[in-house]
């Protein structure tokens, strides 16, 4: 092969590659740098037979109807407010908080995503999770940065 041609094949190599950082970076980010918050859960959808079994998560404090009265599409920016052991959502607002932790968030869609609403396990697991998280005995811990980019870490008895 001549040098051009490696050059090609490490640039297309390099630009594939940050890609995929770029894809991937919210979650890290959340993961290596964020704080942990501990959050209401309720059971929406247990089995998806293209992704297989999952726990999809609802968090009742993160309300499209409070989403409703924003106007506007796009990022939604819910601020965290601690209530005893767990947090709530307190304010919704398009434009960034400041001095709070926050949850960025996409309303785009029929229900308000923050990226931390599936939990992928085992066919078993998944039917158990379900079972307590429907009995309302789970909580969410979840990371997020100082950019509201959130990571599901793991459920949790409440």
């Amino acid at each position: 092969m001549r040098r051009p041609a490696v050059v090609k094949v490490l640039v297309v190599a390099l630009v594939q590659l940050a890609l995929v950082g770029l894809a991937v970076a919210p979650r890290i980010s959340a993961r290596t740098t964020g704080e942990e918050y501990r959050l209401r859960v309720a059971p929406v959808d247990p089995l998806d037979p293209f992704r297989g079994a999952y726990v999809d998560l609802d968090y009742p404090e993160i309300s499209e109807q409070r989403a409703e009265q924003v106007a506007g599409d796009g990022t939604l920016y819910v601020t965290l407010v601690e209530d005893g052991d767990l947090w709530v959502a307190g304010d919704y607002t398009r434009t960034r908080p400041q001095g709070t932790p926050y949850l960025a968030c996409d309303d785009r869609d029929w229900r308000v995503r923050c990226g931390i609403e599936s939990l992928f396990l085992p066919q078993d697991e998944a039917a158990a999770m379900q079972d307590d998280v429907a009995g309302g005995q789970m909580v969410a811990v979840v990371k997020v940065d100082s950019r509201g980019h959130a990571a599901l870490v793991r459920v949790e008895p409440a």
